[in-house]
């Protein structure tokens, strides 16, 4: 079974805080939250692959949802 993958650069991910120049701030792109339906305020998964990649999925379970 293939997984779609969507590849973005860290340029389009990881932004410096305009706020506070010691931290970077993540945006998930526009066009993911797109595809997977989502929208701010969706609660999401991080991991780090054992390749460096980040994966962002969908938190579920979470007694909040």
């Amino acid at each position: 079974m293939s997984e779609d993958k969507l590849v973005f650069s860290h340029n389009e991910v990881f932004k410096p805080d305009p706020n506070n120049k010691n931290q970077i701030m993540m945006k998930i792109p526009d066009e993911l939250m797109k595809k997977q339906g989502w929208s701010e305020g969706t609660k999401v998964k991080i991991s780090v692959g054992d390749q460096g990649t980040i994966m962002i999925e969908k938190a579920e379970g979470d007694k909040d949802e």
